[in-house]
């Protein structure tokens, strides 16, 4: 029985890392950039931890919202006298019932709102920052899988180029110096080529952990990030910071310092215990009565918990300011790049590749002529590519600076 029931086991775990690997292996097509934002928005890791973050917090209503009265205790005394005093045994039984009369509940409930409300606030936040992070990998993959096309190619240009350099050596009318030449063209764009393929499969890789799924590459999708809307500068980054969750979350959070101070200060006046007392006296009658039992708040008043609140509040405050000056400043400077990113593109579409085209033309021109060399030819196209994938990692730089702009404002600009 035991080795069947290891067997079983064996096979259910088999098959657990068979679905595991299914999944994994399992891609979706490429998703448009809305797409991917909604997925980063529900299952981040950052997203998914942080919405059970709200949840714990919302668990603290099951103590706050409690009745007033405290637990009940019941204490009984058993007394009798010794050689014949006493006629019988004496019994006396006590009920405490401790009861709130200060307004503990409704301080611990007020507490647990600004709880759970600065714990909603941190999951907004967090939402953001997984739309961002899910933007910068999205164009990643997206100016990856450009990239690769682009070598692509020049691979299968200088391919061709090799082989026709080793046809005109075999017929004499090219030198061995210009067919090694052409083949170590093309064996440098192939090493790039794979370290490219590479980075695109790290750039779908970062987007899946950013998006919860597994996409194939794109194909043949425009690299081009979203066409300049908004810009923030002045006044209006100023205007975003105030209603940022990010600075939202610090002045909820010195919120709940101050609602977790006034609990602990109210705390400081214990409960009241009302005594109900019931018994036999020594004849045997029936005894009753009660009475009424307080503390004092005079050597202990919750002065730890109160100083800790305060300090807490006066810290959340400051990173409130902080992060206010700090989203309002990086708005406005990230537009300014952004624009000067998109000034220096182009310039390499308008003047760089034009003229760096025309150069690699006519050097191809020449040396079909008779009157230049392969050098030139290899210069003049080593130019054009680095100029093609320059443009890529101005791209790449645009896109990083958009998912930078929605991390802080959860919009497109």
């Amino acid at each position: 029985m035991m080795l069947v029931a290891s067997d079983a086991i064996a096979g259910e775990r088999g098959a657990a890392s068979s679905r595991a690997d299914v999944e994994l292996s399992t891609t979706e097509s490429f998703p448009s950039l809305q797409r991917a934002m909604e997925l980063a928005r529900e299952r981040a890791p950052g997203v998914v931890s942080a919405r059970g973050n709200v949840g714990v917090a919302q668990s603290s209503y099951a103590g706050a919202r409690l009745a007033p009265v405290d637990n009940p205790y019941l204490e009984v005394f058993v007394d009798r006298g010794l050689q014949g005093v006493t006629k019988d045994a004496q019994i006396q039984a006590n009920l405490w019932v401790p009861l709130e009369l200060s307004g503990q509940r409704s301080r611990r409930i007020d507490e647990a709102d600004a709880l759970v409300a600065w714990q909603k606030t941190l999951f907004e936040a967090t939402q953001l920052s997984a739309e961002g992070e899910a933007v910068r990998a999205y164009g990643a993959a997206l100016v990856a899988a450009a990239r690769v096309r682009t070598i692509e190619g020049l691979v299968a240009d200088a391919a061709a180029e090799a082989e026709l350099y080793q046809q005109r050596r075999e017929a004499g009318d090219a030198t061995l110096q210009e067919e090694k030449l052409a083949s170590m063209e093309h064996a440098r764009y192939e090493v790039v080529l794979a370290e490219s393929r590479g980075d695109l499969t790290r750039a779908l890789v970062e987007l899946a952990r950013a998006t919860g799924r597994m996409f194939s590459p794109p194909d043949g999708s425009s690299a081009m990030p979203p066409i300049p809307g908004e810009t923030y500068a002045g006044a209006g980054a100023a205007r975003v910071a105030e209603a940022s969750p990010h600075v939202t979350a610090s002045t909820q959070e010195a919120n709940f310092h101050a609602r977790a101070r006034e609990r602990a200060a109210i705390e400081a006046h214990p409960p009241v215990n009302f005594i109900v007392s019931a018994g036999r006296g020594d004849f045997g009658e029936a005894r009753f009565g009660g009475g009424v039992a307080w503390t004092f708040p005079v050597a202990r008043r919750k002065q730890a918990e109160v100083a800790r609140a305060d300090a807490e509040r006066t810290r959340a405050l400051a990173e409130a300011e902080v992060k206010r000056r700090l989203v309002a400043q990086g708005l406005s400077g990230l537009a300014l790049e952004r624009a000067q990113v998109r000034r220096a593109r182009e310039v390499i579409d308008t003047t760089a590749l034009p003229a760096a085209q025309a150069s690699a033309d006519a050097a191809v021109a020449m040396k079909t002529a008779g009157k230049g060399e392969m050098l030139l030819v290899l210069t003049a196209r080593r130019d054009l590519a680095l100029l093609r994938l320059r443009r890529l990692e101005l791209i790449a730089r645009e896109w990083a600076i958009v998912g930078d702009i929605v991390a802080l404002t959860g919009d497109l600009p």
